[in-house]
This record gives structure tokens, sequence and C-alpha cells, in this order.
């Protein structure tokens, strides 16, 4: 795992300090993956929503002087729980001029993507969603037929809930491109998200953060 910080105050301390325990050696950010209970279950709410903007802003707290970035969304269905009227995820990192702050392994929205989010702790954690990047699913769209099926965050196409427990590291997938599954047999959003409501347990325990 990597922080690459350029002309930004010290702050963020603790996050990172408890960042680092999730992370492995080397460059890339790997963290451990939740199983699809877990993933449903320990979500704040879960929605299908469009990016409208991302934008980057200083923030200063007792640490000091960092960039968060700001994603506004445009919520397309609420698959579980209860989002806020305007939903803005507050991630750690971003770029405002010639400073920088990146969080390796952090998701990149850009403006027009689709994707299911598992929030969780928006606004009090440095990625608000479920395990970081395993909260993330782009729905993505098959070139050749316009299907449109489900992703992982590293764009391999999901094909079962299981595969949601597979690792994934930044900027390699968990198996190799060698074989990288056919768009034509990953999920679709509607088969996804009716997967993701007949997992929601009323009795499930979340884990204290």
């Amino acid at each position: 795992m990597k922080f690459i910080r350029t002309s930004i105050m010290p702050g963020w301390a603790f996050a990172l300090a408890l960042f680092c325990v999730l992370a492995a050696d080397g460059p890339a950010t790997t963290v451990l993956p939740p199983d699809f209970d877990q993933l449903v279950n320990e979500s704040d709410y879960i929605i299908r929503a469009v990016v409208k903007s991302v934008t980057a802003e200083y923030r200063t707290n007792t640490g000091g002087k960092t960039i968060i970035t700001k994603v506004a969304l445009d919520v397309r269905e609420v698959v579980a729980g209860t989002p806020p009227a305007e939903v803005v995820l507050e991630i750690l990192g971003g770029k405002i001029g010639d400073e920088s702050l990146v969080l390796e392994g952090a998701p990149k929205f850009k403006v027009g993507d689709e994707d299911i989010l598992f929030v969780k702790d928006n606004g009090r954690t440095i990625v608000p969603l479920v395990a970081m990047m395993h909260g993330r699913y782009p729905v993505m769209r098959d070139s050749a037929t316009g299907r449109k099926y489900m992703a992982r965050e590293d764009k391999m196409p999901l094909r079962t809930t299981a595969e949601v427990a597979l690792p994934m590291t930044e900027g390699a997938t968990a198996t190799g491109p060698q074989s990288t599954p056919p768009p034509a047999s990953a999920l679709t959003p509607d088969e996804f998200i009716q997967r993701v409501k007949a997992a929601i347990n009323p009795k499930y325990v979340r884990a204290k953060s």
C-alpha cells in the first residue's frame, strides 16, 4: 500500500495507521474482502447510482490540512437502507492544482460512471464503502451485444455472488487477464440486486467500528 502526498500538511494520521493494518507490503493495496453476507449487511445503505460530479477540496482538522474528493451521485435505485436525500461520498485524496494526495487502491470515480455501491460510514472514514474497493460494483455494457452486466472494481465480470470474497489487488486481477470471463457470463444489474435483497438479514450483528 502506498500514499503519495505532495505539498500537503500532515493529517489523517489515525486513519493511515489504521489502514496500514489492512495493507500488504509492496506498491499495491490489498484489503481483506468480505463475503457476500458481510458486504450486504455491513452497509449503511446500498444504492444504484450514476456519478454527477467529482470535485476535490481542502479539509482542515486537528491533524492539519488534507485533500478530500467529493463524489456527488444521482441515485437511480435504493436497494437497501435509507440514504440521505443528496448522496455525496467523501473520499480521502485528490488533486488541487499541483498539490495531490493519492490513496492507492481507493476507487476512482468519473462523471457518468454507473455503479452499485455498498456505502458505510460516509464522512467518517477514508473510503466510505464496505472494505474499500470491494464495496463498488460497476455496471458495464457489453460492446458486442449492448447487454449491461456487473463487474468488480477491477472490471472483472461478476458471475456469482461468491466471487465477491475473492482477493483483489490494485492494478491487477486475482486470476490474471488470461482467465477473464466473457461479459455474457456475468450477472445483470437486476440479477445482482435481487441477490442483494435476498441476502439482507435483519438479525445480522454488525462488526464494531
